[in-house]
């Protein structure tokens, strides 16, 4: 997960993120979206099911899909960075980001925009999971990923403003995508990112 708590496992240059450990993840995710239509009532982000205690929805709300279009779009964005970012991902930053993410960002959604709902989607955890590799990863690749990092802030900017066509997906996922859930999940992977470079130069002491 993009926060890296204190422990030994931060530092440790083993336990790295291979197939075996996203594969089943991956997996997971595009059997959900295969099952929209059946999990999705259940495992959605609704404010009104939170209201009533239904809190597993903090978690699964960014775990199911809109259909499998939807899931297969998130799920290659999601390899693609395990790939890229080997070097870089363990397997506690899986096991964090699974666990952590989906919590902090349901939060930001609730509180910070009131959102009701229905919401989700893998793509504000995505958000995090790209910018914690690109901050992580910036003292070794400084150019590269200062490049990366410029151009996604870019385009988050963009999703900003007025205008912005948030239905661009419509052919083939139904409903918009909702751009405050990728500039809160911006902002989570580069305060963890911050946090685990400022962890890894202190334990390096």
């Amino acid at each position: 997960m993009p926060f890296m708590l204190p422990s030994p496992l931060l530092s440790s240059p083993s336990r790295p993120l291979t197939w075996r450990s996203w594969l089943p993840c991956a997996l997971i995710l595009v059997l959900f979206g295969a099952a929209a239509g059946v999990v999705d009532p259940w495992l959605e982000y609704q404010r009104s099911a939170l209201e009533q205690g239904q809190w597993w929805r903090l978690w699964s709300a960014h775990w199911v899909h809109a259909n499998l279009a939807h899931a297969l779009l998130n799920v290659s964005g999601f390899v693609l960075c395990c790939l890229v970012f080997s070097d870089l991902y363990r397997r506690h930053t899986l096991l964090l980001w699974w666990l952590l993410a989906p919590p902090l960002l349901s939060a930001a959604l609730w509180i910070g925009d009131g959102l009701e709902g229905p919401y989700v989607g893998l793509s504000g955890m995505l958000h995090s999971w790209l910018v914690w590799a690109l901050v992580v990863g910036l003292p070794g690749h400084p150019r590269l990923h200062g490049v990366l990092l410029l151009a996604l802030g870019g385009r988050l900017l963009w999703e900003q403003l007025p205008g912005y066509d948030s239905g661009y997906l419509s052919a083939w996922v139904p409903g918009s995508v909702y751009v405050n859930a990728h500039l809160y999940g911006a902002l989570l992977g580069l305060a963890g990112g911050l946090v685990s470079l400022l962890w890894r130069r202190r334990s390096r002491r």
